[in-house]
């Protein structure tokens, strides 16, 4: 799972919370020592037979604003403090080494071999004149996904996704799992126009076959939050029905066709404690009580000086995965309704004019002026028409069924 820039600014959210929710407006001034910024953070998993990837970052203190924090998508997002000149190595206690690139998107990355289970691997990262490795670990088995389905128990419920996964090799043993998955989504025009105002005519025209607007659109979206759990409490050290997802009846991602894409990793304990870590300290705001970035566990050393790194790089002999869909149609849902409009009637073409200056798309036109009768027209926001315009695209993705 990608996690981006989590302990960057980790205080600074702690901050943004608690004045939400007391409405303060003084700048609180979180008591890190100096020597507690400015830290290596690493996320990242090392693959076996797969892209093996980690994301570099770095801490930095609340009154630096060179990565400031920003409102989008009702939640708060940082520009990351990328570390972009490192030297990242995946290593093997056997004296393999595997080389990783730096991406554009900021990621190292390998495409690593198939890993032996009996030797353990570690990265190494060479910055800043010091060198960090995590702690070597064995590439842990992951069990199969035996079942991935949906749920809904009536009209007016939310849409559960649950898994089940197989049989563990040690039922008697506690087994650790962390998931993320990928939707995919259909969306549809919430209104459809036929017509157009020609401001060359002045007058309304139809459409074209190729300036018609699309009639379907996907969108594509990787999950976000960390998703982790332990077996601890389940019997048989395996899930049944698990509820990974819950989403609302009225949201968008299912209100025609949905695909979710779920990968599923075995982990240790030390990384699901690092993950539920990670989930309070950050995901799951409890408040300015919750551990401070330096708290949190970490397998990352470096063994050059007393400098301290943040993260957990995991070790994996291979991943699981499985698909659910979602025919809209199978379910209780409410589709997306259209936006406002606006009605003009016993309007003239100037008015229409300013209409299509104003970015307002024509979709009906009734003319009865040659019975004597008023122009009335009716006008939309462009985003009712063009699904594109909300992120989505008209490629369909070769693994959506056709649901018709």
């Amino acid at each position: 799972m990608k996690r981006i820039s989590l302990f960057s600014k980790i205080a600074h959210f702690i901050v943004i919370c608690a004045c939400m929710l007391t409405g303060c407006v003084e700048e609180y001034e979180a008591d890190l020592p100096e020597g507690e910024t400015n830290l290596l953070v690493v996320n990242g998993t090392i693959r076996s037979n797969e892209k093996s990837e980690f994301y570099l970052t770095r801490s930095i203190p609340l009154n630096d604003h060179s990565s400031d924090y920003y409102y989008v998508n009702d939640s708060y997002t940082w520009d990351a403090q990328t570390v972009y000149y490192a030297r990242v190595t995946i290593c093997g206690t056997d004296g393999s080494e595997y080389a990783c690139e730096i991406q554009d998107n900021g990621y190292y990355s390998c495409d690593t071999p198939s890993l032996n289970p009996d030797v353990a691997y570690f990265v190494r990262i060479e910055y800043d004149d010091d060198i960090y490795q995590s702690e070597p670990e064995k590439p842990l088995r992951t069990p199969d996904i035996e079942e991935l389905e949906y749920y809904q128990k009536g009209d007016w419920e939310n849409i559960e996704i649950l898994l089940t996964t197989a049989e563990p090799d040690d039922p008697t043993q506690t087994a650790y799992y962390t998931w993320d998955y990928t939707e995919t989504w259909e969306v549809r025009p919430t209104r459809q126009t036929s017509v157009y105002f020609d401001l060359e005519a002045m007058t309304a025209k139809y459409l074209a076959q190729d300036m018609l607007y699309p009639s379907k659109g996907w969108k594509i979206a990787d999950s976000k939050a960390i998703l982790t759990e332990s077996t601890a409490q389940y019997v048989g050290g395996k899930f049944t029905k698990y509820q990974l997802l819950d989403i609302s009846y009225k949201d968008e991602r299912i209100a025609w066709n949905y695909c979710n894409e779920v990968t599923q990793r075995a982990i240790s304990k030390a990384e699901y404690e690092y993950n539920k870590a990670c989930v309070e300290a950050g995901w799951e705001m409890g408040g300015l009580f919750t551990p401070q970035p330096s708290a949190l566990p970490s397998n990352i050393r470096c063994t050059t000086s007393s400098k301290r790194a943040l993260g957990f790089v995991g070790c994996s002999l291979n991943t699981a995965s499985k698909r659910v869909y979602i025919d809209g149609h199978d379910i209780y849902r409410e589709v997306p309704q259209p936006g406002p409009y606006i009605k003009l009637e016993d309007c003239t073409e100037l008015d229409c004019e300013k209409m299509v200056y104003q970015g307002m798309i024509l979709y009906i036109w009734d003319d009865r002026r040659m019975i004597y009768q008023p122009l009335t027209t009716y006008w939309a926001y462009p985003a009712d028409f063009d699904v594109r315009l909300s992120g989505a695209t008209t490629t369909k993705p070769d693994y959506m069924p056709p649901f018709e």
